[in-house]
Parts: C-alpha cells; sequence; structure tokens
C-alpha cells in the first residue's frame, strides 16, 4: 500500500530537505493542528476512510512554477511515512480543515481580486490553525508577522492578536497578496516566496541571478523554504488527484454563543467554574491571547452554546466565585510570602513536627539529633538567642518520609547519636580537648562561638573526651 501511495501522491522536487524539514516543521504543525478541534469536531472512526485516498480525474488550478523544480525523493519518503503512519488521518484531518476554511479564504482573495490558488498557503504553513506560532514574530492561519499584521489594520498587543482571526487575518492576508501580485507582475513564484518571507529576501536572490526562472531562484532559497515549496506541491498533488470526504457530512462545528461581560474575566476562573478546560476556551477563542476578557472588549467571547447560557443565568454567582478565588489566591500568596520570611522548606517534601524541650537540652543537640541547622531553628521559632527553657515547643521542619532520630540507651540516658559535620566559612582552628573541658568552657574561648556551633561544625554531642580534634570557625 505504501508504494501504491507513492505512485500515485507525488512528483516531488529541490534540494535534499528529507527529514529535518518534516521533523523541524511539519509534524509540529501537525500535532499543533491535532489541538485545535474545539469549533471542528471529527469522527473518531476512521477506518472507513480510504488510506491512500481514491483517486478523482478532474484536476484544480494550480501554481505552474512547481512543475519545472526538481524532484525531492528524500523528502517524499518521510512526508509519506509520517502521513501513513496513522492510517491518513493526520492527511484527511487537515483537508477537511482546509475545506472548511476555503470559502471564507476564496471570498476574500476575489474581493481583492487575486488569485483563489493562493486559499491553498494557510494549509501550507498552519494547517489552518488559528492558534498557530512561529518563531515569535508570526502567528495565525496565514502567518502574518507583526509589521504586516499591523500596515493592513490588524490589532496585535497583550491582549489580542487578530492575526488569530480567520475573517480578518485573511482579510489582511489577500491585502498583502494583492501588493505583492502588484509589485512582482503576477509572477506567483516571486509573490508566493515574498509572501512567505519578505520582499527584501526575494529582491535580494533576483540580484544574485542574470536571468531569473524557477530551477535558478529556487536554487537560491534557504533549505527551509524549499521545504515549504516541497510540501506546497505535495498538497497540490493530493488536492489535485485524490477525493476528498464530503466535509458537511463528516465535520461537526460546535454552536458558539458570545458572551458579553462587564466584568473582568479570568480563563483560569471560567474553567474551574464552568468545568472547562483553558485549552478549549484557548481554541474558541484564538484571538484573545492573554487569557482574560476585558470589560467592553471589542472582540466577542465565545463559548459553546449550551454553557454560554448556563454561563449567562449564573453571572452573579460567577462573579462571587471569581472574587473568591482571587481572595484565595491572596491569601495563599501572602502565606507562600511569610513562610519564605521564616525559611520554612517546601511543604510538599517537609513536614512540621513539634519538639518539647527537655532537662539536659540545648540547641545543637536538638539539631544534630533532627539533622537540621541551629540557625535554621531559630529562624523557625523566632529565637533570638540560644537560649530556651524546659518544656518549650518547638517546630521542626524534617523530610516527609524521614524516620524519627535513632536514640542509644546508655546507662538509663537517652544518648544522641552524632550527625554529620557541618562545616562553618572559612579557614578553621583546630583544637585539642583538655582533661575536664566541655564544649561550654571551649566556646567561652573563642567570641562569637556557641558550644551549639561547635557541635553543628564537627557533627558530635556534648559528650566530647580528651584529646579530642575540634574544628573552630571564625564566625564574622
Amino acid at each position: 500500500m505504501r508504494l501504491l501511495f507513492s505512485i500515485f501522491f507525488f512528483s516531488v522536487f529541490g534540494a535534499v530537505l528529507g527529514q529535518d524539514f518534516v521533523s523541524n516543521r511539519i509534524a509540529p504543525m501537525l500535532k499543533s493542528s491535532k489541538g485545535y478541534s474545539e469549533v471542528i469536531q471529527f469522527p473518531k472512526d476512521l477506518n472507513n476512510w480510504d488510506c491512500p485516498p481514491k483517486l478523482k480525474h478532474n484536476a484544480n488550478e494550480h501554481f505552474t512554477f512547481l512543475d519545472s523544480l526538481p524532484l525531492n525523493p528524500q523528502f517524499e519518503e518521510e512526508l509519506l511515512s509520517l502521513f501513513m503512519g496513522t492510517g491518513c488521518t493526520d492527511y484527511y484531518h487537515l483537508l477537511l480543515e482546509y475545506k472548511d476554511a476555503k470559502p471564507t479564504y476564496d471570498s476574500l482573495l476575489s474581493l481583492q481580486k487575486i488569485d483563489v490558488k493562493y486559499a491553498i498557503l494557510p494549509l501550507i504553513v498552519s494547517g489552518c490553525n488559528p492558534t498557530l506560532k512561529y518563531q515569535s514574530d508570526k502567528s495565525g492561519e496565514w502567518q502574518l508577522s507583526f509589521i504586516n499584521a499591523r500596515k493592513y489594520g490588524l490589532v496585535v498587543n497583550t491582549m489580542v492578536d487578530e492575526r488569530n482571526s480567520r475573517l480578518l487575518s485573511s482579510y489582511a492576508a489577500a491585502s498583502y497578496l494583492k501588493f505583492l501580485n502588484e509589485y512582482y507582475l503576477n509572477n506567483e513564484l516571486l509573490v508566493t516566496t515574498a509572501f512567505l518571507t519578505s520582499v527584501p529576501y526575494v529582491n535580494k536572490r533576483i540580484n544574485q541571478l542574470d536571468t531569473v526562472n524557477a530551477v535558478n531562484f529556487y536554487h537560491t532559497l534557504d533549505p527551509e523554504l524549499q521545504g515549504y515549496f516541497s510540501y506546497l506541491k505535495s498538497w497540490t498533488n493530493w488536492i489535485e488527484h485524490f477525493k476528498a470526504p464530503n466535509s458537511s457530512k463528516e465535520i461537526i462545528k460546535r454552536n458558539l454563543k458570545s458572551v458579553e461581560s462587564t466584568d473582568t474575566l479570568d480563563f483560569a476562573t471560567i474553567s474551574k467554574f464552568m468545568e472547562i478546560p483553558v485549552s478549549q476556551l484557548n481554541s474558541l477563542n484564538p484571538v484573545l491571547i492573554g487569557q482574560m476578557v476585558f470589560p467592553n472588549a471589542k472582540t466577542a467571547f465565545s463559548l459553546p452554546e449550551e454553557k454560554a447560557l448556563l454561563f449567562e443565568t449564573k453571572y452573579d454567582e460567577f462573579i462571587a466565585f471569581q472574587k473568591a478565588e482571587e481572595q484565595r489566591k491572596k491569601e495563599e500568596l501572602a502565606k507562600l510570602k511569610k513562610q519564605m520570611e521564616s525559611g520554612i522548606p517546601d511543604l510538599t517534601k517537609y513536614k512540621p513536627i513539634t519538639y518539647t524541650v527537655k532537662s539536659g537540652d540545648v540547641l545543637g543537640k536538638i539539631a544534630s539529633k533532627y539533622n537540621v541547622k541551629v540557625s535554621q531553628i531559630k529562624q523557625w521559632n523566632h529565637l533570638r538567642s540560644d537560649r530556651i527553657n524546659i518544656g518549650q515547643k518547638l517546630t521542626l521542619y524534617v523530610p516527609i518520609d524521614a524516620n524519627e532520630p535513632k536514640e542509644v540507651v546508655k546507662d538509663n540516658k537517652i544518648e544522641v547519636k552524632p550527625t554529620e559535620a557541618i562545616p562553618g566559612i572559612g579557614t578553621p582552628t583546630v583544637y585539642t580537648v583538655q582533661n575536664g573541658e566541655s564544649l561550654w568552657l571551649i566556646a567561652k574561648k573563642f567570641p562569637g562561638v556557641s558550644a551549639e556551633n561547635i557541635m553543628e561544625w564537627n557533627g558530635c554531642t556534648d559528650k566530647i573526651s580528651p584529646g579530642m580534634k575540634l574544628k573552630i570557625y571564625n564566625p564574622e
């Protein structure tokens, strides 16, 4: 079947593009088009659709310059692999998207007296997907640049992007094509290239040639642009030689209704309140790019008809819900800010525990027991000094999956095991413990150093012995 599909499908051309262009441009475009399925829905069971599609006998008018460009078997092979890997469903989906949009394209091109053959360009550059963005500067079905969009009257700002409107972008694209057609004297190769790139790009390549013909001009183009022409040729052949499904029977369109608002609407809140995925709201409202609807906006906000009617009847409830959500988010942010200021770690990974100070406890001993820092205990509990009292409650944060610290019973007394040392800053002084000394006495010899510091730096408890080497760091 693959060989039969190849024989009927292609007469492609150009430089060796193959895998790079297909994987970098066509595959992401297909994935994006599949995500844009909220307005147009296709039958899930496509097993009864022909793969390869059946032949038809009538041919459509196409770009004549395509016939003279060189063949590119590698590109054909890569493209066939991509489209046939899903049993031709990608091919049918894009074809139906194109058939659904083509009447709009044709009418606006005709209004500007431009040949309707240019209606195939949105299929090539975006898969007729109004939500597609490429290289940050281009957007929408026609992939218009920001400059050209503004030049032909489209609004593009932080809230709306009218390049994502099928009607408005098609009008702007038709106006731009009219200009290019007049500028290049109806040379469809130059017009198409300039539309995909820019006038300076085309003129630079014209200046490189003594005479302009399709083959010579084609070889001056960048590999990616050659890929677009190969893809254009492929789709031209498909549309000319294969039967298409009856889109009026295969496509199911949602009934949409515009919603008016006197308040600012947030997509995330609408999604939660109406149980509609944000991705669906984006697909239904591609012109709104900030996921917000502002009061009295010129751009309509659309919902499925049944959801729109429900939204209108429960509008007051939604506004109350949205205000509650805003308050909840403010409280969460305030709580998070307080948590960060208190040095509290990520509560998805750490849990708080309450420790009651016992006789003989010092901060260093408690820190060693729970493998935390003295400074952390002081920060968590807003302690200004190392002084703690018997019976005092301390909040500690330990890993959620951490076990309780192991203790050893010796001579009816609980002895905390040493923990891993946490070195201080700089080069330490090595101090040798003398007979009869305690950590408290040693700390007194080093201004600004506490017994807890020494335990933390050396990973020891308050149990020390003569001859033991301790590292003492300068606290400044």
